[in-house]
């Protein structure tokens, strides 16, 4: 994992920006720090924590809330607001996550509201100006469910802010891709149709877990509700993921960077009533746009498209063959 921005470097950044900008009118001093940091951050490495605080400082206003972040919390604006939330209380987080905690010389950001992440139960329709998840997404057995409820506490032109890891750069290079298909179907069915096969390929790919052992470990899965890496993406499969969905948001930018990629987008909700939403995959994917050359397989060569033809929009991949 690449080294974050290192404490002076961000100091020097915010030194020169304090110097160069002086009192303007605030669109303009936004816009003219902005661009003064950009060119000062690109003198130095690009790693995922620049680009992260790159984004926050670009796109998070107000007040919004920031699922999971245990001992790595997004760094924002001093006039941005956020309240942390996590499944469990600070106590139990530390108990929970020893190990990872173990690995930084971090402390562990105390929760303000203790919740399910994945869904919002104690935050109402329309109230928060922005969602971070960093790293979380891939331990939802529904991705489509939580994405609807990230989207349903967003307030309208709200900032979902999401990265993953990118599996070309990490330990689950070797695992299968989640498919559209496979992710409509938990949807549809309940993701328990495929728990024991994600346990499965975990403790095969990445523990290396003897055959003879297997039975057991999967039991202990099963019974301590072990979130592991439930999903398995790259930014184009992600993006693919996203376009199918046909969400009620607006894709802002999508980057990759070192381990993960980040994407960026903002709730529209004029592009989708949350009934369609409801009905996503009994009305709204019909079942035919799921079959070879469907809508999911349309999408994915869309996406590699845009990042063979680099910035413009991509072509329809069915034009070539005419």
């Amino acid at each position: 994992m690449a080294k974050p921005i290192s404490r002076a470097r961000a100091r020097h950044v915010a030194w020169r920006l304090k110097r160069a900008v002086p009192a303007l009118p605030g669109r303009v001093r936004r816009r003219t720090g902005r661009r003064l940091r950009d060119r000062l951050l690109r003198g130095g490495p690009s790693d995922w924590r620049t680009l992260r605080d790159d984004l926050a400082q670009r796109y998070l206003r107000g007040e919004g809330i920031e699922i999971g972040a245990l001992n790595i919390p997004q760094r924002v604006s001093p006039d941005v607001r956020v309240r942390y939330v996590d499944h469990a209380s600070g106590d139990e987080l530390r108990r929970i996550y020893a190990y990872e905690l173990s690995q930084h010389n971090w402390d562990l950001v105390e929760p303000d509201v203790v919740d399910d992440g994945e869904r919002l139960t104690k935050f109402a329709d329309d109230s928060v100006d922005f969602v971070i998840a960093n790293h979380m997404l891939e331990h939802a057995e529904d991705p489509i469910e939580t994405l609807n409820h990230f989207l349903r506490v967003l307030r309208p032109s709200g900032i979902l802010f999401l990265t993953l890891p990118d599996a070309r750069e990490t330990f689950d290079g070797r695992r299968a891709r989640t498919t559209v298909e496979h992710l409509l179907r938990d949807h549809r069915e309940g993701p328990e149709v495929s728990r024991r096969e994600h346990y499965e390929q975990w403790a095969r790919i990445i523990e290396c877990v003897p055959e003879e052992q297997l039975p057991e470990r999967l039991a202990r899965f099963q019974a301590e509700g072990t979130r592991n890496h439930f999903h398995v993406w790259e930014l184009e499969t992600f993006l693919a993921f996203l376009f199918a969905l046909r969400l009620p948001a607006d894709l802002v930018t999508a980057h990759q960077v070192d381990h993960e990629f980040a994407v960026i987008l903002r709730k529209n909700p004029g592009k989708r009533t949350w009934r369609a939403w409801r009905d996503l995959g009994a009305e709204a994917i019909p079942d035919e746009d799921l079959e070879p050359g469907g809508l999911a397989a349309r999408e994915k060569a869309r996406v590699e498209a845009m990042g063979r033809d680099g910035a413009g929009e991509a072509r329809d991949p069915t034009e070539a063959a005419r």
